[in-house]
């Protein structure tokens, strides 16, 4: 058993050792093999976020960091750099949103007084 979690140990640093070389598609190929063998080795998932190729992959292994140890401030402060643009985004267009339903609900009321107004000015 130890001489196994050494052995993956070992492969662990030459994955970093590859990312650190530029060497990413080489890492993510070592680092999926360690992955599939412990699909909670913390660290793999950690060095995996560096070597993926788009944000969303990385956010993604970000997630698995923070599913296997909740509190890895790492994990967590790289997927708040990451959603952090995002999330301001969504809440831009969420009061944007509510502007909208907001005028459109202000339309519908005039729309309706006037309608009541005619109704009642012809009527009399």
């Amino acid at each position: 058993m130890a001489d196994s979690q050494a052995e993956r140990i070992d492969r662990l640093i030459d994955a970093i050792d590859l990312v650190k070389q530029e060497r990413r598609a080489e890492a993510r190929y070592l680092l999926r093999q360690l992955i599939q063998e412990d699909n909670d080795f913390e660290a793999a998932w950690l060095w995996m976020s560096v070597a993926v190729d788009s944000l969303d992959q990385s956010s993604i292994c970000l997630d698995n960091v923070l599913r296997v140890n909740p509190g890895n401030s790492e994990a967590a402060g790289a997927l708040y750099r990451i959603r952090g643009p995002e999330m301001l985004l969504e809440k831009r267009r969420a009061r944007l949103r509510f502007y909208r339903d907001l005028a459109l609900a202000a339309m519908w009321a005039l729309v309706v007084g006037l309608l009541y107004a005619m109704l009642f000015s012809f009527a009399a």
